[in-house]
Parts: C-alpha cells; structure tokens; sequence
C-alpha cells in the first residue's frame, strides 16, 4: 500500500472516533459534576490545613515547655539559687551601705559643723549635747551600712528570699520611713519655726527616699508577695515585729540565742524611749533636755535604732540557733552591733567620767557593753568559719 493509501485509511479513522464521554453529558451535568469535585476538594483541603495547624501547635506548646523546663533549671532564673538577681540586688544594696557610710563619717567627724547646716540658726548656741548626740547618730547610719552590707552579702549568697534577710530589709525600710516621718512632721508642723533648715530637708528627705525605694525594691524582688501593700504594708510590718517579739522566749541555740535575745528586748525598750519620751529620757542620760534640735536628734536616733537594730540582734539570733554565725552576712551583722556598742561607749564614757552624766547614764552603758562582748566573742568564736 502506498502512502497516498495510508492516510486516506488514518483521515477516516480520525474522524469516526468515539467523542469523549464528558462532551456526551449535558451542560447542566457537566457543570453539576465540576462543582462536586472543587467542593470535595476544598473540604478535603480546609480538613488538611486544620490539621497542619494543630500539628504547628503542638510543636510549639512542645519547644515552649522544653524552654520552660530549660529556664526553671537554669539556677540564674532561681530565685533563690546562688545568683538570686545579684546584679541587682546586691549592687543596690552595696549603694545603701556606701550611702550610709557617707552620711555616718560627718557625724562622727564634725558634729558641729553638721549641727549648723541641719539647724541653721536654731543650733547656735552650741549646745553641748549636739556633739554626743550626733555620734550618736553616727553609730546608727554605721549600722544601717553593716545591715546593707549583710543584705549584700545574703544577696550574692541567694539568701535573700530567707525570712532572716526579708526582716532586715523590712527594718531598713522602717527606719528610713519613720525618720522620714519625723522630718516631715516636724516641717509641717513647725512651719517656718522648723528646727530642720530648708536645704537639710530636702537633702535628708533626698537620701531617706532612696533608701525607702531601694529597699522595698529589694525586698519585692526577693519575696513571695512582692511590692503589695496590702501584704507588706504598715499593718503586716507591725503583725510580723509582734510575732516575732512573741518568739523571743523561745531560745533553741543555747546561751547566744539566749544572749541575743535579751539584746533584742533591751534594745527594743530603750531605742522606743528615746522616740516616745525624749525630754525624759534625756534627762535620765545626760541631766539635760533643753533645745528642740536636741530632742529631735534624740528622737531621730530612736527612730531608726529601735526598727534596725533589734532586727540585726533577732537575726543574729537566729544564726546561732541555726549555727550560722560563721557565715559572711551574719559576721556582718556582728560587727555592726560591736561597732555601735563600741561607739557609745567612746561617746557615752567621758560623758559619765565627768560626772555629767544622769542617774541611767551607767545603764545605757552596761547595755551596749554588753552587746559590744556579746557581738565580739561571737566573732572571735566564729572567725575561721
């Protein structure tokens, strides 16, 4: 067969083959049918990517609890692991030791001229009380120094979330807010017969606000209840110095706890003396009451003595029952008692010697001789620890 042949036989093959069955149907079927399809389809797609995104979820609540998990054994996020925030804590904390410090040197070193610019003309005449009393005072800001220091200490150790350092950060707070108290009362009170000058005001209240802020930061970072008022407010704050008075009896540490509990009593009555009854109480020490500058240093010193270092005592307390003593931020602790014992003692001797002294003048003294020996054989016991 020829070629010619060939495609005569394919042209008739070609144009009597079967139609498509699709082309058979009728348009309304045929459009019927399309639209089944695309609607399975889309079903079958929309069942894919719910599918696919729970799956995405899931793997994402997986590598969320892996992190999670990660993080809680990581000992920078514990709060009470050996970092316990430290770059923040403690660094605050070494601010506020530094800042008292700073605020005890004038006082100690030159009471008069620091008489002159916190009384302005109501400290002249000198009397002769602005001299032992603002070393006194000295010795109070030296031992709110010790307690940061000790809360410096406790932070770099992750102590901070211990009830021991919750309460000494608490007192550091209480002293900073009654003294501000203090001068704000006094100010309003006085109005321009204030015996606070102006610029010593604003300079006091200045470091006081620090002081109050940086302690109830520190102590909101470190604690369950955080920064509520509700919880550590004036009302918990006094509910936690009862509980804590109503502990005292309870000596488990043998005589240092016993030691340091009477401490804490004797400190306790003595400092509110000074902030309740000051005429009196200057009276009974020095035979001698006159000048509103002296009365208010005297309650000033009350003020922040009576919430700090009954606490520094009442945890010193506890290191001996829990044979703690020997660690760094209760041997701080131990030296701000030994040096505020030993510097009423260099102020307060001289005063007696002389016979200037009142009739509890030797008590004063037998107190904080007491806790200078106390807070010193501790330290001697405990050096190498």
């Amino acid at each position: 067969m020829n070629a010619q042949g060939l495609k005569s036989i394919g042209a008739t093959a070609f144009a009597n083959r079967p139609a498509p069955v699709v082309s058979r149907l009728p348009a309304r079927q045929f459009h019927a049918l399309s639209s089944g399809n695309a609607k399975s389809q889309l079903r079958r797609d929309a069942r894919l990517v719910v599918t696919n995104a729970r799956n995405v979820n899931q793997e994402r609540g997986t590598k969320q609890s892996l992190k999670s998990e990660k993080q809680s054994k990581n000992p920078k996020n514990d709060r009470n692991g050996p970092i316990d925030e430290a770059a923040g804590s403690a660094n605050s904390y070494l601010a506020l030791a530094a800042l008292n410090a700073a605020a005890a040197l004038p006082l100690a070193v030159a009471p008069h001229t620091v008489a002159d610019f916190l009384f302005g003309a109501a400290a002249l005449p000198h009397d002769f009380l602005h001299e032992p009393l603002l070393r006194i005072l000295a010795t109070g800001f030296a031992g709110a120094s010790t307690a940061a220091a000790s809360l410096n200490l406790a932070a770099k150790k992750g102590l901070l979330g211990e009830s021991s350092f919750q309460r000494l950060n608490l007192a550091i707070l209480a002293a900073s807010a009654f003294n501000t108290v203090l001068f704000v009362s006094n100010s309003a009170t006085a109005g321009e017969s204030s015996v606070v000058s102006f610029s010593a005001f604003w300079v006091t209240a200045a470091a006081l606000g620090a002081t109050v802020l940086a302690a109830w930061g520190g102590y909101g970072k470190n604690s369950d209840t955080g920064l509520s008022l509700k919880r550590v407010g004036p009302l918990p704050a006094v509910k936690k110095y009862q509980d804590d008075l109503a502990d005292l009896p309870d000596n488990k540490g043998g005589v240092q706890s016993t030691l340091y509990s009477l401490l804490t009593i004797s400190l306790v009555v003595s400092e509110a003396a000074y902030l309740l009854q000051p005429q009196e109480t200057l009276e009974a020490f020095f035979n001698n009451s006159k000048g509103q500058e002296c009365i208010f240093t005297w309650r000033a010193i009350g003020a922040g003595l009576v919430t700090l270092l009954p606490a520094m005592t009442y945890t010193l307390r506890e290191g001996a029952q829990l044979g703690k003593l020997g660690e760094s931020p209760y041997k701080a602790l131990n030296i701000g008692i030994l040096g505020a014992g030993a510097g009423h003692l260099a102020i307060l001797t001289p005063i007696l010697l002389s016979g200037g002294g009142g009739s509890f003048l030797p008590a004063l003294l037998g107190l904080w001789g007491a806790g200078s020996a106390v807070s010193g054989v501790n330290l001697l016991k405990n050096g190498d620890a």
